[in-house]
């Protein structure tokens, strides 16, 4: 079923690049999405992601991992060309943000409006339902993308706005 959830979301993906009205059904799609998801933590707290949410968007980071080196022809040496998963799908699930580089050299994905953000803190009042999403749901999403590319790829968040910071913030490293 994780696999099966894989096909469909990197399919959606794939028509939303270039369909208007595909990208406006996978954001609606993603909006129903976070309220189930926020339903299911207010029942059972984060083991309720555990057993299939985050092992199926890891399944999807692993899956599109081929089709994003090939189409972004993707540098597997370079932390920044890995990150480069953003550039692709923020723009598709309605995600604004820029690249900065860090004290250490370290790139980093700062994004300043997002639409599951926003339903996140529109369906929960409470901030670590919205926090552990991110930290989780997103993470291992992006971590699979990455280590499918590089196994020693590893993304690291270290602000977010559903907990009330300015921005989103991911450090990409290779270790």
């Amino acid at each position: 079923m994780k696999k099966l959830f894989a096909i469909y979301l990197h399919s959606m993906m794939r028509l939303a690049e270039h369909s208007c009205s595909m990208r406006w059904l996978l954001r609606k799609g993603n909006t129903a999405l976070v309220k189930h998801l926020v339903k299911q933590y207010q029942n059972k707290g984060l083991g309720a992601w555990q057993a299939f949410w985050i092992p199926a968007l890891s399944e999807y980071g692993k899956y599109r991992a081929p089709y994003l080196v090939k189409k972004m022809n993707i540098d597997q040496h370079s932390a920044r060309a890995i990150g480069s998963y953003h550039d692709y799908e923020d723009p598709i699930f309605g995600v604004e943000g820029h690249w900065e580089v860090d004290a250490n050299g370290d790139p980093v994905r700062v994004e300043t409006a997002c639409v599951a953000c926003e339903d996140l803190m529109r369906e929960s009042q409470d901030p670590k339902c919205s926090g552990e999403f991110c930290r989780h749901v997103v993470s291992a999403m992006e971590n699979a993308t990455g280590c499918a590319i590089n196994p020693n790829y590893k993304v690291e968040i270290i602000a977010l706005l559903t907990e009330g910071d300015e921005s989103c913030r991911f450090v990409h490293r290779i270790n």
